[in-house]
């Protein structure tokens, strides 16, 4: 690991949000250890990285720096603070995948509204609950787009969601519905039928 750019990313945070130093270090490592964490799942080996790399590229991510201050933040005690500052980024992310998906030909699956409701109805979902799930697929999406396949890291978000295929948007759904609808188990089964699909 870059010890310059963890101390850069550290500094960033004290300065910006008025943390203790020793706060912001202590919570670099919760951080660490979290990405550390998902660094083993199976689905970051199909796409190429080893567990080390997977969190060196982490690193440079808006969402490794915003787990960072949000963690920072509640050791301090500022929960609402910390709060704030993850759905200020989640928007961002949200704001990103917009734009993406708007700018998406219109010969593609994500910009066909019809063949999107249709996968929605099959999975017994009303077309406006459809809608309204898709957007969360789109930020899943975008949110995964750092860690794309060795042979896509030349490809725009733009261009990852103008690929997403019929049986890629059925399972997404999928888990989104169970997602929303608190079914964890079966959220969890489709999650591992996606991560298997990709190894």
């Amino acid at each position: 690991m870059n010890p310059d750019m963890l101390k850069d990313l550290c500094a960033s945070v004290v300065h910006r949000l008025s943390l203790r130093p020793t706060t912001v270090e202590a919570a670099l490592l919760v951080t660490l250890h979290h990405f550390s964490g998902e660094s083993r799942n199976p689905a970051v080996a199909y796409i190429g990285l080893t567990p080390d790399q997977y969190v060196l590229r982490s690193l440079s991510t808006p969402r490794f720096e915003a787990t960072l201050a949000s963690a920072a933040l509640k050791a301090e005690g500022r929960e609402a603070d910390a709060r704030l500052n993850w759905e200020a980024f989640v928007q961002r992310e949200q704001e990103a995948a917009r734009l993406a998906h708007e700018a998406i030909p219109k010969t593609a699956l994500l910009t066909d509204a019809d063949a999107i409701h249709r996968i929605g109805r099959q999975l017994g979902l009303c077309d406006e609950c459809t809608d309204q799930l898709v957007s969360g697929v789109v930020l899943t999406l975008a949110l995964g787009y750092p860690y794309r396949l060795a042979d896509q890291w030349h490809l725009s978000l733009t261009d990852l969601l103008a690929q997403v295929t019929t049986e890629e948007l059925t399972e997404l759904l999928r888990h989104a519905a169970h997602s929303e609808a608190g079914r964890t188990e079966e959220a969890a089964a489709a999650l591992r039928r996606m991560q298997r699909a990709v190894r």
